[in-house]
């Protein structure tokens, strides 16, 4: 009609939304993709660009340079993890032994939920690309929890074992675990969050109660 304004195709529309809304998370998204096989300084802003069909320009709207972008992948991975890891000690309360466990469940429902962050999350040095904010979050997390288990373990709560082997030991359980089951060397399914997380409580269980024979009084006969 004469004097109406004619509306944008809707292909056109749609493009200038993605643009503007959707650009950067999809630009996050195939960074997600590509760094487990390329590393941080294998990552290039141009095959970004290309995974996320733009122009090799698009990019620079949002990320400065290739360390930009690997930044929000190493802030959006953290974030997802310290929400798990979070809601695990609030579900734990005080009880520092049941924290111990529900944050290593809690770490590989994190891996088989969002297996991408996982793996970028897994590369050398990503911890420290995190912006500042996120990683100071991050690191007090780490450092209360280190408190509250070397308490627990004065007070009598935890075996007397030497710290750090113990914590290695039992960071090394929750990692094999993830990588088992996200890359389907379990019976669970990779992306079965529940199976995961039912297994994950089996074996952290196997861990807190150890696999030494205990003590027991020898059966009467007759």
């Amino acid at each position: 009609m004469p004097g109406t304004r004619r509306s944008r195709p809707l292909r056109a529309r749609r493009k200038r939304a993605y643009h503007h809304r959707d650009l950067r998370q999809a630009l996050v998204a195939a960074a997600l993709d590509v760094l487990p096989e390329v590393g941080a300084q294998g990552l290039s802003l141009r095959d970004i660009a290309r995974r996320a069909g733009v122009s090799s320009a698009a990019p620079y709207h949002h990320f400065a340079d290739k360390d930009a972008l690997v930044a929000a992948v190493a802030g959006e991975c953290a974030q997802l993890l310290l929400a798990a890891l979070e809601a695990a000690v609030a579900e734990a309360g005080d009880d520092q032994r049941r924290r111990f466990q529900l944050t290593g469940v809690a770490f590989i429902r994190f891996a088989v939920a969002h297996p991408a962050h996982f793996r970028a999350m897994e590369l050398p040095g990503m911890t420290t690309k995190m912006p500042a904010a996120i990683r100071r979050r991050f690191e007090a997390f780490y450092v209360e929890e280190e408190r509250r288990m070397r308490e627990a373990q004065r007070q009598g709560y935890i075996a007397p074992l030497p710290f750090d082997r113990m914590i290695l030991a039992a960071t090394s359980l929750v990692h094999g675990l993830a990588h088992l089951l996200i890359n389907g060397a379990t019976e669970a399914k990779p992306d079965d969050v529940e199976h995961a997380v039912r297994l994950a409580r089996d074996v952290t269980a196997v861990f807190g109660a150890g696999v030494l024979p205990r003590d027991v009084p020898p059966a009467r006969k007759g």
